[in-house]
C-alpha cells in the first residue's frame, strides 16, 4: 500500500469534463499541485463520494472537512477545497440591459376569451 501525504494511492485522477486539457494546463493549479491532484485525487473523490471507507485518521480528518465539520488544515485538504470551488458553476453575468415591456392599457385581452 503506497501512502501519498496519508492517502492511498489508487490509479489516476483525470477530470475530462471540466479539466480536459489537464490539471496543468487549466492555469488553476501549480505543476505540483496539479501532480498531487493526478495522484492522489481518484482516492480523495472515491472518499467524499461514499464509494471507499477510510483507512487511517488522515482520510477520516478529509471527511470531517467534506462535511464542513472541520477546517482545511493539509495542503491536500486545502486543495481538493480548491478543486471543488474551481467546478463549482459560475454566475453568468451580461453587460446588456434588459428591454422594457411596454403595455397597452386599454387593450384587455380578457374579452376575447
Amino acid at each position: 500500500m503506497n501512502l501519498i501525504h496519508g492517502f492511498i494511492q489508487t490509479t489516476n485522477f483525470y477530470d475530462d469534463s471540466h479539466f480536459p486539457h489537464g490539471f496543468s494546463r487549466s492555469g488553476k493549479f501549480s505543476i505540483s499541485e496539479s501532480e498531487m491532484l493526478t495522484k492522489v485525487g481518484k482516492r480523495l473523490w472515491d472518499l467524499e463520494q461514499g464509494i471507499a471507507t477510510p483507512e487511517n485518521q488522515v482520510e477520516e480528518k478529509f471527511l470531517s472537512v467534506c462535511q464542513n465539520t472541520a477546517d482545511a488544515d493539509t495542503k491536500v485538504e486545502r486543495l481538493w477545497m480548491k478543486y471543488k470551488d474551481s467546478i463549482k458553476a459560475k454566475n453568468f453575468y451580461t453587460l446588456n440591459s434588459g428591454s422594457k415591456v411596454q403595455t397597452d392599457e386599454n387593450n384587455d385581452l380578457g374579452d376575447d376569451f
